[in-house]
């Protein structure tokens, strides 16, 4: 069955978003004006060990995304690479979607459990460490916090194979359901704790809680739209490992480059915590965050259409495939110019009316970060453009970026008096050195395209 996106998709994964952002914005005014810039600092901080953790996923989830689509379009078989073309009238192939399920589940149930025992262990020791640096009283409680954090991670990433299984059979609008949800009770239980003196325990308590309630619906909307008698629940060893098999060096890749991209985007908040303390790591936490939030809700609509894309590179439809694309692109670039400048121009403004407790970072260390991860968004979409194809080229050049922005970064704190500039600029120099201009140019040139095609086509696909 070849996969359609509706408008209805793509308006709840709009809508999903701007709930998401609007909720978000209810309950970051309450934890900046609730914890002190101390604790805020170390919130980011739990944050980024999080995001640090759950590279142990190691890129199974946008695999098993993909596989689910082929399945769902018809596909005889999950491969190690590339696809095999259907024609217009295949049916959905349950059988390989049941052992796909099946393998997921006992997949995370592996991975969630390495990634408990590291964040217990590895992830324990580290907030340790930062409490006795910064010499800060009652610290049992932020241990306490951090414990909770941590099994609310085993949970969430133990059901995390949800989402692209909603999102695999291309049932977008049900899956932004799932997460706004969840959210909503999140915002709820988050500011009542904050309010009622709950602290980083309340937070991390009402976490745990939030991972409960997007399963619940996920799994719910899931089988509704697939039907629970289609699915087969036994559970084969052979089946797990076949599939596995199939799944594992695409998902090897995707996990090296996820590796490589923490590296690039998030390692720099743990530099910035060493190097600088937790206030200055509240200011580039916070600043980063926001543009997190515009650029993820720029790339919205290349999201929503990931599995379309990727069904009708099965049916080689390369015209459409291609207007989506280039659609999509368009879409990205607007909003994120237009959402940097807003956010540069009147993010401090907004700031002070709320009396934070955090700042962002100055204006020209602000506009500078905007650049660096608008090129990296830029890029990191034609190289997911590049996975639908179930390759992974660029594995190579995003480990050895990674590691050189964390070396660049390190060394040129040292040796500077740049301060947080230093570990922005090495960033963005790292990257456009290869990966800013070399990844468009690779699809680009593949798919004979150029900056006046990708215009008119994104007009023509939207009359």
């Amino acid at each position: 069955m070849k996969i359609k996106i509706t408008k209805a998709d793509i308006a709840w994964n709009y809508a999903g978003t701007i709930l998401n952002i609007a909720m978000s914005s209810i309950i970051l005014p309450v934890i900046l004006h609730w914890l002190s810039s101390v604790e805020i600092g170390l919130w980011y901080v739990f944050a980024n060990i999080s995001s640090l953790i759950s590279l142990i996923d190691f890129g199974f989830s946008p695999t098993i995304m993909r596989n689910i689509s082929y399945a769902w379009s018809g596909a005889k078989q999950v491969k190690a690479e590339g696809f095999d073309q259907v024609t217009e009238d295949a049916e959905i192939n349950y059988n390989l979607l049941s052992s796909l399920i099946i393998s997921s589940k006992r997949l995370y149930l592996y991975i969630s459990l390495v990634a408990f025992i590291l964040s217990i262990s590895v992830g324990s020791f580290y907030i340790n460490s930062l409490l006795i640096k910064e010499a800060i009283p009652n610290k049992w409680q932020y241990l306490i916090a951090w414990i909770i954090y941590a099994i609310a991670m085993f949970i969430n990433l133990y059901y995390s194979y949800w989402p692209p299984l909603l999102k695999g059979v291309g049932n977008i609008k049900d899956a932004n359901k799932a997460i706004v949800i969840s959210k909503v009770v999140y915002i709820a239980l988050g500011a009542s704790a904050l309010l009622i003196g709950g602290g980083l325990i309340g937070l991390s308590l009402v976490f745990l809680v939030s991972g409960f309630v997007a399963r619940y619906y996920s799994k719910k909307y899931f089988f509704k739209r697939v039907g629970k008698g289609n699915i087969q629940n036994k559970s084969d060893l052979s089946d797990f490992h076949t599939v596995f098999k199939a799944i594992w060096p695409n998902s090897r890749n995707l996990g090296i480059v996820t590796i490589g991209a923490w590296l690039i985007t998030k390692s720099t908040t743990l530099i910035c915590s060493s190097f600088f303390g937790l206030t200055i790591t509240a200011q580039y936490g916070l600043s980063l965050q926001l543009f997190n939030l515009i650029f993820g809700f720029s790339s919205i609509a290349f999201s929503s259409f990931m599995p379309e894309i990727a069904s009708l590179k099965m049916y080689n439809d390369k015209q459409r495939y291609l207007s989506i694309f280039s659609l999509t692109l368009v879409v990205q670039w607007v909003i994120g110019i237009l959402g940097s400048a807003i956010l540069v121009l009147w993010g401090p403004r907004l700031l002070s009316i709320i009396h934070s407790n955090s700042q962002l970072l100055p204006t020209n260390v602000l506009i500078l970060l905007a650049i660096v991860l608008f090129l990296e968004q830029n890029h990191s979409t034609f190289a997911t453009f590049i996975t639908m194809d179930n390759t992974v080229p660029f594995v190579k050049a995003s480990i050895i970026s990674g590691i050189a922005i964390v070396v660049v970064s390190i060394l040129s704190i040292k040796l500077t008096h740049l301060g947080i500039i230093a570990l922005i600029l090495s960033q963005g120099m790292v990257q456009l050195a290869y990966n800013n201009w070399y990844w468009p140019v690779y699809v680009i040139r593949k798919e004979k395209l150029s900056f006046t095609s990708i215009i008119s086509s994104a007009i023509n696909y939207i009359f």
